[in-house]
């Protein structure tokens, strides 16, 4: 488990180095944008726009309405603007914003714009922008001295909000001067073009000037004082979008402005002015031709107008983004620049790796999800990145590592170990550690009948290809019920069951594969007796009982066995198969552990070599459902013959004995009986057999 974590910090910790690296290289920066654009997209609320903003666009039917109809041209005349102001101090607006660069004079004279300025000071609550650029041209004096009016107390603003700049573009002074505020509209996207932040405040001539959304947050009040607001990186404020184009409320010019001249008749306006009461209003343009229109996060087409309007929006009700401290970041990094390796190093299996790396590509998609709704902007791209990194360096590595002994371990065991018992190593490699366990098994030991005898017969090409065909037949049935090879020695085979997975029908596991094994070599016996000369015929023995199971030899060669008197006797049984010349006994645990399922005749009670204690032995004829009615008959008269032996009734054993035909053990028991009749055992005779031999 050491080796494991070790090698998921080292992998994670080389992670957090290179998602570090690409995030200070800002390698993945445009992906990240994008992902913040797909949150918001997905997230985001239009309820949650401020209602008191509205917006009045000079769209393109407004252009229409009056280029067709009055012969009006872009640029309008100052006075259209007018009926504007006019119409909404009517309508009780609390603060209007032209977002129209009017540096140049009326092209109708210059009592337009003294018109223009009039109603503008009459109003007390029009802001016009200026534009603040980074290009290097002749300074104003004049205009130096009009922007003083606006500027920020310097000690109000962080020094990163302030933007340096070198060149401004005014109003007319006449306008300037007559307005209630003025602000910067000039903000850069971001490097994919998409606006997603504004500065908030700007230096020019030794002054600091405010954004034009920051301007009218200070006039109409409200919202955190600008040390309170949270920036990016590079001082600039995140703009949290509530929707897309048309959140904020938003009419035609041409309908206002048409409005306002059925008052001027005493008619019903078309727009009540009550529909603006309260509200701060931006007048803007959205016709195409008037090059205003922007792309931000929720589509490529959007009025840079309600640009400013969704940043006052989140100066006015604090509803900013905050971007996480560097060192938070970072944290966050390393955990799951370290949490993937580690986690994956601990997983086996393909399914478990590819529900890891989705959970990890999950983890940061949640994380960011959930940090929009607190309005965090959390890194998503790189994180993503560091865990999926981490996950394949780790998934590698051990494939490399672990993937070689896997391989090793397969390719070593899967000949003598069922599937099961190499995916239970795999998973526990200290299963192959030296050293072993008590538990309970069935083992079973095979032998092929007269093999010396065969062997004399065959050449050595043709012995090892009998052999190889028989042993991969037996085999194969042994691991398809579960059971673990043990060994061969020669011809024998040595199995058990219930070791090193739990099997608590090891019993019957080893009496279905010892019936599937006398079955195949049934079928096999004409085709080995055609190719060799011989036919072949096997013995096998099974006891179940108790054994230390585990690996036992030296750490440089060592073999999974079993080791016990319960081995010894499976042993003793096969052997015991000759005497009564038949193929298959069981012992008495065994038999009562299958008596429900596998129909077994009890052969006698023996003692074999080495052992006090006599035990009966079993053969089993096969499992119970689907036995005919023959099998049934012969094994109940056996069994009657067998009491009528055991009670000294020698006549009515031989009888039932004889009445079985093609029978060894029946036949032994005649001779038996015919035996005793002439020369009675002693009287404390308990029925017990000897055997002379292993």
């Amino acid at each position: 488990m050491s080796k494991k974590l070790v090698r998921g910090l080292a992998v994670g910790g080389a992670v957090f180095l290179v998602a570090l690296l690409v995030h200070s290289l800002g390698v993945f920066e445009p992906l990240e944008w994008k992902s913040w654009d797909l949150r918001l997209r997905l997230f985001a609320s239009a309820s949650r726009a401020d209602r008191d903003i509205a917006l009045i666009l000079i769209d393109q039917e407004s252009l229409d309405v009056y280029e067709k109809a009055q012969s009006l041209p872009w640029p309008w005349p100052r006075q259209i603007y007018v009926a504007l102001v006019d119409y909404l101090k009517a309508g009780g607006a609390k603060a209007v914003f032209f977002d129209l660069i009017l540096s140049e004079g009326s092209r109708y004279g210059v009592e337009d714009d003294e018109i223009l300025s009039r109603a503008m000071a009459a109003a007390g609550d029009v802001f016009i922008p200026f534009f603040l650029s980074d290009e290097a041209k002749d300074k104003d004096e004049g205009a130096v001295r009009e922007l003083g009016r606006f500027a920020l107390p310097r000690e109000s603003v962080p020094a990163k909000a302030v933007e340096p700049l070198r060149s401004a573009s005014l109003p007319i002074e006449v306008l300037l001067r007559a307005a209630a505020g003025s602000g910067n509209v000039r903000f850069a996207p971001d490097g994919d073009g998409v606006f997603r932040r504004i500065p908030l405040a700007f230096g020019y001539e030794g002054l600091v000037l405010p954004s034009l959304p920051l301007a009218m947050k200070e006039f109409v009040g409200g919202g955190a004082a600008t040390k309170d607001i949270p920036l990016d990186g590079r001082g600039r404020m995140i703009i949290r979008y509530h929707g897309p184009a048309g959140t904020y409320r938003t009419w035609s010019a041409a309908a206002v402005i048409n409005s306002w001249a059925q008052m001027e008749e005493g008619k019903a306006p078309q727009i009540d002015p009550k529909e603006f009461a309260g509200k701060t209003v931006l007048v803007g343009t959205s016709a195409p031709g008037l090059l205003d229109l922007r792309p931000m996060p929720f589509s490529a087409v959007c009025s840079g107008t309600e640009i400013q309007a969704a940043a006052l929006d989140n100066l006015l009700n604090r509803d900013f983004v905050r971007v996480p401290p560097g060192a938070v970041a970072l944290l966050y990094f390393l955990v799951l620049s370290l949490l993937a390796p580690v986690v994956i190093s601990f997983a086996s299996g393909t399914w478990k790796v590819a529900g890891l790396f989705a959970l990890f590509a999950a983890l940061p998609a949640a994380a960011s999800a959930l940090a929009l709704a607190a309005g965090t902007w959390l890194p998503f791209v790189v994180p993503v990145f560091a865990a999926l990194l981490g996950s394949v360096g780790a998934s590698l590595l051990n494939y490399g590592v672990e993937g070689r002994q896997r391989r090793f371990i397969k390719s070593v065991f899967r000949h003598y170990l069922s599937p099961d018992v190499i995916e239970r190593i795999l998973e526990n490699p200290a299963l192959l550690d030296l050293g072993g366990e008590k538990r309970e098994i069935s083992a079973f030991f095979s032998d092929v009948a007269g093999f010396t005898s065969i062997s004399e017969k065959l050449s050595p090409e043709e012995l090892v290809e009998l052999l190889n065909a028989y042993l991969t037949e037996m085999t194969d049935i042994i691991l398809a019920t579960g059971g673990t090879l043990d060994k061969y020695e020669g011809d024998a085979i040595i199995a058990f069951w219930n070791a090193p997975l739990d099997q608590p029908d090891h019993a019957v596991r080893a009496c279905r594969a010892a019936l599937a094994c006398q079955k195949r070599l049934a079928e096999l016996r004409p085709e080995f007796a055609r190719r060799y000369g011989n036919p072949v015929f096997a013995r096998i023995g099974i006891q179940s009982g108790p054994v230390v199971v585990g690996n036992m030899g030296s750490r440089k060669r060592f073999d999974y066995t079993a080791m016990g008197d319960t081995m010894n006797l499976a042993s003793r049984l096969e052997g015991a198969c000759k005497q009564y010349k038949i193929s298959l006994l069981i012992g008495e645990e065994t038999r009562e552990s299958v008596k429900e399922v596998i129909l077994a005749r009890e052969i006698d009670m023996i003692r074999v070599v080495g052992k006090k204690r006599p035990v009966r032995v079993f053969e089993p004829v096969g499992e119970r459902e689907g036995l005919p009615a023959e099998v049934l008959e012969k094994v109940s008269a056996f069994e009657r013959g067998l009491a009528a032996y055991r009670a000294r009734e020698w006549d009515a054993a031989a009888a039932l004995f004889g009445g079985i035909p093609d029978d060894p053990p029946s036949a032994i028991y005649l001779r038996r009986c015919a035996a005793f009749r002439a020369s009675p055992p002693p009287a404390d005779w308990e029925g017990v057999f000897e055997l002379g031999e292993k």
